[in-house]
């Protein structure tokens, strides 16, 4: 049972260490932050109007709506379409496909098929291996 209150006490003082430590971090960071309104550059121009100026060039460089870029999409979009329905499914698996390797079953058919030649060479009768030597 003391463990239970022990372990609730090292929680509720790890939990206060974090909380506490993430509250100075922000103190600290607020005192670094110089307070001003106005801040206007040796040039005259304010942070405002440099902000305001770089949008309005962004924007005349950039004069596609999203409408267009919608249209622009969906015609991409369409054209690929076109051209994966040309090509049949069975003509994309051949085309993805690689040369394909020796199964194991043809593998174990040839070896059988070595074994048998082998053992018929091998109960020949001694009639047979005349005629045969003899031609």
């Amino acid at each position: 049972m003391e463990e239970n209150y022990l372990i609730g006490l090292f929680v509720s003082l790890l939990f206060g260490f974090v909380l506490f430590k993430k509250e100075s971090k922000v103190s600290v960071d607020t005192h670094k932050i110089k307070p001003s309104s106005s801040y206007v550059e040796a040039s005259g121009v304010s942070g405002v109007a440099k902000y305001l100026k770089k949008q309005d060039d962004e924007l005349l460089q950039s004069k596609v709506t999203g409408v267009a870029k919608y249209l622009q999409e969906k015609e991409i979009l369409n054209s690929v379409n076109t051209e994966s329905l040309a090509i049949s499914g069975v003509a994309k698996y051949l085309a993805t496909k690689e040369e394909a390797s020796v199964s194991g079953v043809s593998k174990y058919m040839a070896r059988q098929a070595i074994y048998a030649k082998k053992v018929a060479a091998e109960k020949v009768s001694g009639v047979e291996k005349y005629l045969n030597n003899r031609s």
